[in-house]
């Protein structure tokens, strides 16, 4: 019988790999007890499929909370509701919340977070699940054990916008090279269309590079080339590392049917595999590194409860680690507004990059509002976070 009671806020697809997380988790300590959206199809489709009565099904999720008391909270909605569903949940102290990336939208509603949770004491994890990854993982401590030498720096190179996309990234970056802070980062960004991610202004294109105070630099290639995707190239003085994500065969992974599929079944992620490469003086050609696979969404969700059970100090996808990334990102937007290097700690709380749109000051070649994730969007709207008419 399950021991704690975990709470899903908004149930879209990112919503259903979260779901699979807590129930792969070993023995099933966490139960899927209550849910709320406000869309009826989606809590009637989440919760017939994953066994949550109809009692338990929440129009508004502040109701949910109040009644439910739920001893997990998780937070799978859009970037612009991350602050305030995070926050409303702390303010009834469940034991922990997780939260789907990125962290907020800006700094300030990162900071917003971290202290709504501490002055209730509530645990607070972001889910940048891919660190958890079991070869990723190997691939650390090899790195820790010097297989590529000293890293001089990592190098990220995605498509899509930096919030949705490489913000995976440089926290697999700073994984790799045990968290070291970030001391200056300068970026540019390339916008000639009006386009928004999941409501928010989004760049066409980035570049950026990251000092950090252990001598390493982070580069950051965002829609520039095509690279490794998901997951980074680490240069070492004495080799190479290549880290790179696939998944089992299509026929392996559960369908969400009858649920609304647009992008085709969810579980993708939750049965998505980390691969590793290394090229060193002594490997004779690139060896891979083997471990045996798990579900990292369900090894996150394991790290929760180890953290609420206090069997682990600093978890790996701690809020602490992805407010660097959030100071990171937000840093390199600053960069592009000032036209200058940028020290950190940052200074500027707002995004500088929707500051940047609504100033004028980033105009576009082609203009048109259109929203990159309309495709997923429920209903007659095309975002979800539509503009005044």
């Amino acid at each position: 019988m399950a021991q704690y009671r975990t709470a899903i806020i908004a149930c879209g697809i990112i919503a259903r790999v979260h779901a699979r997380g807590w129930l792969g988790v070993p023995g099933q300590p966490t139960a899927i007890s209550a849910l709320a959206d406000t869309n009826p199809d989606a809590r009637r489709e989440f919760g017939d499929f994953f066994n949550v009565g109809e009692e338990h099904r929440y129009a508004d999720y502040r109701e949910m909370l109040d009644k439910e008391r739920p001893d997990f909270v998780d937070v799978c909605s859009w970037h612009q509701q991350h602050a305030e569903m995070v926050i409303a949940a702390a303010a009834r102290r469940p034991k922990a919340i997780i939260c789907q990336k990125p962290m907020a939208v800006d700094l300030g509603e990162a900071d917003e977070m971290l202290t709504a949770c501490e002055r209730n004491g509530v645990k607070l994890i972001i889910a940048y699940q891919r660190p958890h990854h079991a070869a990723w993982l190997k691939a650390r401590d090899l790195i820790r054990q010097g297989i590529i030498g000293k890293v001089t720096q990592v190098q990220l190179d995605d498509g899509g916008n930096i919030l949705n996309t490489n913000s995976h990234n440089i926290r697999l970056a700073l994984f790799l090279m045990d968290e070291p802070n970030v001391e200056w980062v300068v970026g540019a960004v390339e916008r000639t269309t009006d386009q928004v991610e999941r409501g928010l202004p989004a760049e066409d294109a980035c570049l950026g590079l990251a000092g950090c105070d252990n001598g390493a630099t982070i580069l950051i290639q965002g829609n520039l080339v095509r690279g490794l995707g998901q997951g980074c190239r680490v240069i070492g003085s004495e080799g190479i590392m290549e880290f790179d994500t696939t998944h089992h065969p299509d026929d392996l992974i559960p369908s969400d049917a009858p649920m609304y599929m647009p992008e085709g079944p969810s579980a993708r992620y939750n049965y998505e595999i980390g691969t590793v490469r290394y090229l060193n003086g002594a490997s004779n050609g690139w060896q891979e590194v083997d471990a045996p696979w798990h579900d990292c969404w369900s090894r996150q969700c394991q790290e929760a409860v180890d953290w609420v059970e206090g069997r682990i100090e600093q978890p790996i996808s701690g809020a602490d680690r992805a407010r660097a990334v959030q100071e990171v990102m937000m840093a390199l937007f600053e960069s592009a507004r000032k036209r200058q290097r940028i020290y950190l700690p940052l200074r500027t709380r707002v995004n500088p990059l929707k500051l940047m749109v609504e100033s004028g000051d980033l105009p576009v070649e082609w203009p048109g509002r259109y929203e990159r994730r309309s495709r997923i969007v429920r209903g007659e709207a095309m975002s979800w976070h539509q503009p005044p008419r």
